[in-house]
């Protein structure tokens, strides 16, 4: 630092050094400020660089009366011309000839010499950039430490470059394209958060020129951590500023809990979800990757001519390298990264987060956290701008593809206020700590597939065995931790995902000995495997119940809204009786209601378990079967051990293929009566238009996709079905036929899909009333209500009063009359001829039952389609789906309750067999 000051006069500032010339936030100097050529001039008095390394190539200039120099790190001038005594060409170049993302960066330290009287205080600096671009505002600084960007009027864009106009004294000032954070910042950050709690610094390796990468480690020993990345690219300063603010509110929210530890007790402390959250993870930053680049002023590449964020997973670059063996490192003692970001600068503010087709764990993790610091208010404005994962090796890209985590690439703007990016990375560092704790709160979703289940099935025999005394402590705590090793290894993307429990077995092994295998004592695959299956079964269960209730919901809205509305119903494919669309649809809901019902009950054979049973008759082992049970979520162990892997294996089987067949029978039936009507032009039951679609030769057509789609989903259901039958038919018990995996998923997945276009086509129907009553008034079907109206009114016997109304309805098809359209005198007339006595009530009697509403308002019976029983079947039917609903809800719940405790509870486990942290790669020697 002295030999920087002696080298440039550097003196303590004196108050009068910057009269007539302006400061360069453009507020007034204090005596006052000078324009120079119609631009006003800058002038920085004092000047102390922050030591370090010195670059080794010095460029500079002197016309005489100014000089220019840039032997300091961070600097750049690739030539420096001397135009005039006022005037110099700085060219700027990138530090080699490959491909550059056009970063120009420049840097130079510029003072007036001791000038004969009468010399220019001015001193204009004309940048070029060769084929490049002037992108960066200028910034200076007196003192390498505080900087302001040149006001406005100091620079000119000329052509491709820039004119920039300083007024200068003799210890003149920095002019650099951004904040020098150069190794000087970075050793003095460091000390600032050397002391945090758990905070070490190590060094992870070394660059291409020997310098070294630093890493802050906090909470090493932790088995998941968050990495952070920083200054890949030299010029990108607000990337940098942000993930220190970032990683400094970090470790204010460690301190501030662990302050709340000592004050109120851990115990409460840990109440608090982010403190539980920053108590179970560790934080990696890696400030600096480029410490080459940074020194030497670097556009884009390190020392190596290499893009760093180009070289993830070629890690042909040494500082490549020290971050893959320090993950390695982590990895190698079974601590896993949750998340990565990496921090760049770019033109405007956007975080690079991965698309749909790259799903991350915790899933939609970026939408989430950027929609959480929205909430928080005063940030700068951003873009969410997912993006498909490529070869391209970027962080983002490599650490996604390795871990299946949120791997994010943080972009800041060049020209981001200060201010403002100190406060938007500490409220993106709170909501990333909230949206993750949130999701650590959230008890764990259903698994997905037969390898998460048999994981779980596993898992609660570990506990048990541990709790039984049959395994001892530290092995069973080393056999944890390895099966959560596993797990998260298996839940990357491209892996296994084995449905066999031996491969499973083998890397417990590899990683724990081979008394990991243990854990499988008194255990056959047939009692686990077939636990799995069973497990599978349920969660399916649950979500056909789910999938089924979510469309009785949508048939009694439908029914609701429809309720008074007539429209003809048929029997033997002819129209037969008006009735209601509500009623009608209170119908089809009182099937899925029988449907639901039996699901319900069928619920109560499926959870049960059959794990312990070994093959078939368990083991001179003394395992718990009720404890295996509870921690799996089943009401109670298979009673029976023979029954339990080779009978009632194929049971809950049929009992499910049994309920979907009555189901998938009823909504095909549904869907066909819709079907059957559009074959007329005019259908008075519609689907709306956005569902349905056009020909692609004939104009006219509207083809309702919907109704053949749920046909043809409800025959694949029953086709499913029939495979489980088959394949259970006729078989030896314990055979594989019939306890395969793939035909239950294969039946519960049409099940599925069957119930959710169910209720899409419920919610997508309109009714047409006019043209439902047209159809009705075509159709005779009311002469039931005239033969009925003579007996109950008049004691005309039932078939004298039958043959009556038939010989109406003949009468009107031979003069293609509707009903209503009969006169008074052949409503009279039709009856003599039928009795040979006068009509024995007044025509127009006759006439108002003819009356579609009328005969419906005139039901007597108990479930028909009248207001008041409307009203009645439609409350108890809510009722009964709100009681459905809710018994699905504490099913769930109760699934969810043990997945949780058997999580906590195997996580304790797993914790406590961690091995001692390790010491990351490189790293022996280097902690201070």
């Amino acid at each position: 630092m002295g030999q920087v000051r002696a080298k440039y006069g550097v003196a303590k500032q004196n108050s009068n050094a910057s009269e007539g010339c302006a400061a360069s936030d453009g507020r007034a100097a204090p005596q006052g400020a000078a324009v120079i050529g119609g631009w006003r001039a800058v002038t920085l008095a004092a000047l102390t660089l922050c030591g370090g390394w010195v670059w080794a190539a010095e460029v500079g200039c002197d016309t005489g009366v100014f000089a220019l120099r840039s032997d300091y790190p961070g600097a750049r001038m690739s030539g420096c011309e001397v135009v005039s005594r006022h005037e110099v060409r700085v060219t700027v170049n990138p530090e080699d000839g490959g491909r550059i993302n056009p970063s120009p960066w420049y840097g130079f330290h510029a003072r007036r010499l001791a000038p004969p009287a009468g010399a220019p205080r001015a001193l204009a600096v004309r940048l070029e950039y060769g084929v490049h671009k002037h992108r960066y505002a200028p910034k200076v600084s007196v003192d390498g430490v505080r900087w302001r960007r040149l006001q406005a009027e100091a620079v000119r864009l000329v052509g491709a470059g820039a004119l920039l106009r300083l007024c200068l004294d003799e210890r003149g000032l920095f002019v650099s394209a951004g904040e020098l954070l150069t190794e000087d910042y970075y050793a003095a950050w460091r000390g600032r958060v050397g002391a945090a709690a758990g905070a070490e610094w190590a060094v992870i390796g070394k660059s291409v020129d020997g310098r070294a990468i630093h890493a802050l480690l906090v909470n090493a020993e932790a088995p998941n951590y968050l990495l952070l990345l920083g200054r890949q690219h030299p010029p990108e300063v607000t990337g940098a500023l942000a993930l220190t603010r970032f990683a400094e509110r970090l470790l204010a929210t460690r301190r501030a809990c662990a302050e709340a530890a000592a004050e109120v007790g851990a115990a409460d402390s840990a109440r608090s979800p982010r403190c539980r959250f920053l108590a179970n993870h560790g934080v990696v930053v890696v400030p600096n990757l480029n410490p080459d680049g940074v020194a030497g002023g670097h556009w884009r590449h390190n020392r190596g001519q290499t893009d760093l964020n180009r070289d993830w997973g070629r890690f042909s670059q040494p500082e490549t390298q020290a971050v893959r063996d320090l993950v390695a490192g982590f990895e190698r003692a079974w601590r896993r990264p949750r998340l990565v970001l990496d921090f760049h600068s770019t033109r405007r503010n956007v975080f690079y987060t991965q698309d749909d087709a790259s799903p991350t764990r915790p899933a939609r993790f970026a939408e989430r956290w950027l929609a959480a610091a929205r909430r928080r208010g005063g940030l700068y404005a951003f873009e969410n701008a997912p993006r498909p994962l490529t070869e391209l090796g970027t962080a983002k890209n490599y650490f996604h593809r390795r871990f299946g985590v949120p791997s994010i690439t943080y972009e800041v703007a060049d020209e981001a206020d200060r201010t403002v990016l100190a406060h938007s990375a500490a409220a993106f560092a709170d909501a990333m700590v909230e949206v993750l704790a949130e999701v650590d709160a959230t008890p764990p979703p259903g698994c997905e597939d037969f390898h998460c289940h048999m994981a779980e099935a596993n898992a609660a025999s570990l506990i048990m065995l541990a709790e039984e005394g049959l395994l001892g402590p530290e092995q069973a705590a080393r056999t944890a931790a390895a099966t959560a090793w596993v797990v998260e290894e298996q839940a990357r993307p491209g892996a296994a995902r084995t449905a066999n429990y031996l491969p499973f077995e083998d890397r417990l092994i590899a990683l724990a000995g081979v008394a990991a295998a243990n854990v499988h004592m008194g255990r056959s695959r047939q009692d686990l495997h077939g636990t799995t299956r069973r497990m599978m079964a349920r969660q399916e269960w649950l979500a056909i119940l789910a999938a089924l209730l979510d469309a009785r919901g949508a048939a009694l809205a439908l029914a609701d809204r429809e309720a008074h509305t007539p429209v003809p119903a048929y029997t033997h494919g002819v129209q037969a009786q008006p009735t209601t669309f509500g009623h009608l649809l209170l119908g089809f809901s009182a099937a899925l209601r029988r449907d639901a019902e039996r699901l319900v009950e069928g619920y109560r054979r499926v959870n049960r378990s059959p794990l312990g049973a070994a093959a078939l008759g368990t083991s001179g082992f003394a395992l718990n079967r009720h404890r295996l049970a509870e921690l799996l979520g089943f009401a109670a162990p298979l009673a029976n051990s023979y029954d339990a892997n080779l009978i009632a294996s194929a049971d809950y089987r049929l009992e499910l293929a049994g309920t979907l067949t009555a189901s998938a029978v009823a909504i095909g039936q549904f869907a066909e009566n819709l079907h059957t009507q559009y074959h007329n032009p005019r259908p008075w039951i519609v689907l709306a238009p956005a569902v349905t679609s056009g020909s692609s030769i004939m104009p006219q057509k509207r083809n309702p996709r919907p109704l053949d789609r749920l046909r043809s989903t409800a025959s694949a259901v029953i086709a499913r079905a029939q495979q489980i039958v088959l394949l259970a038919h006729n078989t030896n018990t314990g055979m594989h036929d019939y306890r395969q995996a793939e035909p239950l998923l294969a039946l519960t997945a049409a099940g599925k899909n069957m119930y959710r276009r169910y209720a899409a086509l419920l919610r997508a129907i309109g009714v047409d009333a006019a043209r439902a009553a047209e159809e009705l008034a075509r159709g005779y079907s009311t002469m039931t209500e005239v033969a009925d109206m003579l007996l109950r009114e008049a004691g005309v016997p039932f078939r004298t009063a039958h043959a009556y109304a038939r010989a109406l309805v003949e009468h009107c098809r031979a003069e293609e009359l509707r009903a209503v359209d009969l006169s008074d005198r052949e409503i009279k007339r039709i009856y003599h001829a039928v009795t040979g006595v006068r009509l024995p009530v007044a025509a127009a009697t006759v006439r108002r039952v003819m009356d579609p509403s009328a005969l419906i308002a005139g039901r007597r019976g108990f479930g028909g389609p009248q207001p008041a029983e409307m009203e009645r079947g439609l409350a108890a039917h809510a009722a009964n789906l709100a009681e459905q609903r809710a018994w699905l809800a504490t099913a769930e719940a109760g699934v969810t309750a043990a997945r949780a405790t058997l999580a906590t509870a195997f996580g304790a486990l797993a914790e406590a067999g961690l091995p001692a942290p390790p010491t990351a790669p490189g790293v022996a020697g280097a902690r201070r």
